[in-house]
C-alpha cells in the first residue's frame, strides 16, 4: 500500500516530555471534520498545497480534496486522528497500515479533473505522487502531523503521536515510520524525544522543484 509521505509534518515546536498542558480529546476523524481538517492542513502544509495546486489555486485545491474525501466516504478517514480542545479541532495525525488498503485513485482523478481541469489535475496528481510511500507490512506509517499555531508547544502533537503509537501496537506493528524535511529541525527534535531515529535519507529533485524541499529523513521507531 502507498500513502502520501513527504511535506506532511508541519513546523512542530517540541514541548517538554510531560503530558499536554491543556485538556485534550483524541479521537478518530469523521467526514464531518473534513472542513476543519483541510483548513488546518492548508495553513500547516502551505508549501505542499502551493506546490501541488499552485499558490493562486489553493482554494480550488482544497475544494478538490474536500470533494474527493466526501466521495470516498469513510475510507478517506481511515487511520486519521484529531485532537479537540473545548470542542474545537486543533490537531491531526494519520497512522496508516497496509491492511487499510489504498485510497480510490479513480475518484480522486475524476474530482480533480472536474475542479481543476485536465492540466491542473495532471499537475497536482503528479506532484502529490512524489509524496507516496510504500507501507511495509510491519509498519504503522505516520503523516499529516499538524497543530493549530496557537496550540503548539502544548503537548498536542505529542499526544496525537502517542495515541497513534497505541493504535499501531494494537495492530501488532513492529515499527512506526515517517518522513520529515531535513530542514524541519523542530519536528525532528520532537521525533527524537519520542524515540524515533534517522533510518535513511531521500533526495528528490522534483520534490524540490514543486515544494522547495528536496531532502527528507525517513525516521523509525521500534515497537518491539
Amino acid at each position: 500500500m502507498t500513502s502520501h509521505a513527504l511535506v506532511r509534518n508541519s513546523n512542530l515546536l517540541a514541548a517538554p516530555l510531560a503530558g499536554p498542558t491543556i485538556a485534550l480529546r483524541i479521537r478518530p476523524a469523521y467526514l464531518d471534520d473534513v472542513p476543519a481538517i483541510l483548513a488546518l492542513h492548508r495553513t500547516a502544509f502551505a508549501d505542499t498545497f502551493g506546490g501541488a495546486f499552485g499558490h493562486a489555486q489553493m482554494d480550488r485545491g482544497v475544494q478538490a480534496l474536500a470533494t474527493t474525501w466526501q466521495r470516498q466516504g469513510d475510507a478517506a478517514m481511515r487511520g486519521m486522528l484529531v485532537a479537540e480542545h473545548e470542542g474545537h479541532l486543533i490537531g491531526t495525525t494519520t497512522m496508516r497500515t497496509c491492511e487499510m488498503g489504498n485510497y480510490d485513485a479513480a475518484i480522486a482523478e475524476a474530482v480533480f479533473q472536474e475542479v481543476l481541469g485536465s492540466w491542473g489535475a495532471m499537475r497536482s496528481m503528479f506532484a502529490l505522487s512524489l509524496l507516496d510511500h510504500q507501507i511495509d507490512h510491519h509498519e504503522g506509517f505516520l503523516t499529516d502531523v499538524a497543530v493549530v499555531e496557537g496550540y503548539r508547544r502544548s503537548g498536542v502533537a505529542r499526544s496525537l503521536l502517542i495515541r497513534a503509537e497505541e493504535e499501531a501496537r494494537a495492530r501488532h506493528k513492529r515499527f512506526l515510520g515517517l518522513y520529515v524535511s531535513a530542514r524541519n529541525t523542530s519536528a525532528i527534535n520532537l521525533y527524537h524525544q519520542l524515540g524515533f531515529v534517522h533510518a535513511t535519507t531521500r533526495h528528490s529533485f522534483f520534490a524540490w522543484l514543486f515544494f522547495g524541499q528536496g531532502t527528507w529523513y525517513y525516521m523509525r521507531k521500534s515497537l518491539l
